[in-house]
């Protein structure tokens, strides 16, 4: 996500589409290479990130993103969530 506009955007659309309001959906985005430097799968450095609260607070074991209704979390890349939505922007 790059905006604030976007990520509305990107809340209407997984609404639209019935994944519910308690439902993780993964969204593209990672600071696996490098700690702290959140990146789209292109390798673009991301200029919004809307983390929530204290987020993002995982280190290097949570180097993904998540959004969670609203709320936008690091968590594991690796998480054997079952029938996880994921959202990448193209």
């Amino acid at each position: 996500m790059t905006s604030a506009e976007k990520h509305a955007a990107v809340q209407d659309f997984i609404q639209s589409v019935g994944i519910g309001q308690w439902d993780g959906v993964w969204v593209d985005g990672s600071d696996a290479a490098e700690e702290g430097v959140w990146r789209t799968a292109a390798g673009d450095v991301m200029s919004y990130l809307g983390f929530t609260g204290e987020e993002p607070n995982g280190g290097t074991i949570e180097t993904c993103i998540m959004l969670v209704g609203a709320n936008v979390y690091d968590d594991g890349c690796d998480r054997d969530y079952k029938n996880l939505a994921s959202l990448c922007e193209h």
